[in-house]
């Protein structure tokens, strides 16, 4: 549940989630360019999730982990209550 609330209280990860959801696997540009946010803006945000155990970075193309699409069940849960 925790973890819901660290995701949720930040709007740029829950979209790059949301994308990665939807997308499967994209790289760098796609994201950039979907969110409307500058890569090297991007780059650190990335970096986090991954730390966090959100999003797997393969080959340079990033995907959404167990983890992740466990965070973005849950946090559809909580909404529709």
């Amino acid at each position: 549940m925790k973890e819901v609330g660290v995701i949720s209280s930040n709007p740029i990860k829950m979209k790059i989630l949301e994308l990665l959801k939807k997308r499967d696997k994209v790289d760098i540009k796609v994201i950039s360019k979907s969110i409307r946010i500058p890569e090297f803006l991007l780059k650190p945000i990335l970096n986090d999730l991954k730390r966090e155990g959100f999003i797997i970075e393969e080959n340079g193309l990033f995907k959404l982990s167990p983890k992740g699409l466990n965070v973005l069940l849950k946090k559809y849960d909580i909404e529709r209550v």
